[in-house]
């Protein structure tokens, strides 16, 4: 049996329009949701590095602000130790931090930064300048880090971060060590000595 459409020309014109129209529509909608997105990401980036000149001159709660509160955030920090996981962790780890800092400058430069879904990163070289607590010596600090973000019912929240100093590339050392002694005969109780005239080589006990 065939079935004939009682549509005219001009309707079925219309249909195809309403058609076309809502396709387009629902893409537009879907760019505009995704520019909001990034916006939304690229301002908890601007956030971040200025919460982070508060923690680097020793007031950390405004860091802490923007973190997650879950069970399995982490934090791998540029002052090494493990990777401590949970709030209660990275919340004293975080004050710890602030204590080693004052009268800091920072500076970043993004390398790349995307957003997927609820989840975003964003990888950086970082650059600290900064007085330990007291002192009238200024040091420095150039991290490379990444940081992964994710959006809550509060907005977008660190759930990870790591820096590390290693910005130079070191190949593998495999030669023996050799220890340097400031007397010929000084004690190494961890090594066997050989003794030379200004050297003492040794190898692990």
């Amino acid at each position: 049996m065939v079935v004939r459409s009682t549509l005219t020309p001009a309707a079925l014109v219309a249909v195809a329009l309403l058609c076309i129209v809502s396709f387009v529509g629902g893409g537009l909608h879907a760019q505009t949701q995704r520019a909001k997105r990034d916006e939304e990401f690229l301002r908890m980036l601007d956030k971040v590095d200025a919460a982070q000149l508060e923690l680097q001159n020793g007031r950390a709660a405004a860091f802490k602000a923007l973190w997650s509160h879950a069970d399995d955030i982490t934090l791998s920090g540029g002052f090494g130790r493990g990777v401590e996981k949970g709030w209660a962790k990275v919340d004293a780890r975080l004050d710890w931090v602030a204590a080693q800092f004052s009268n800091a400058t920072h500076e970043n430069v993004r390398v790349t930064a995307d957003v997927s879904g609820d989840l975003g990163y964003v990888v950086q070289t970082e650059q600290i300048r900064f007085h330990p607590p007291g002192e009238a010596r200024e040091l420095t600090r150039d991290y490379r880090v990444t940081m992964v973000f994710r959006k809550q019912v509060d907005g977008w929240r660190i759930v990870h971060r790591q820096a590390d100093s290693q910005l130079v590339q070191q190949a593998p050392i495999t030669r023996p060590s050799i220890v340097c002694a400031c007397t010929i005969g000084s004690s190494l109780s961890t090594t066997r000595q050989v003794r030379c005239s200004r050297m003492v080589f040794g190898s692990s006990a």
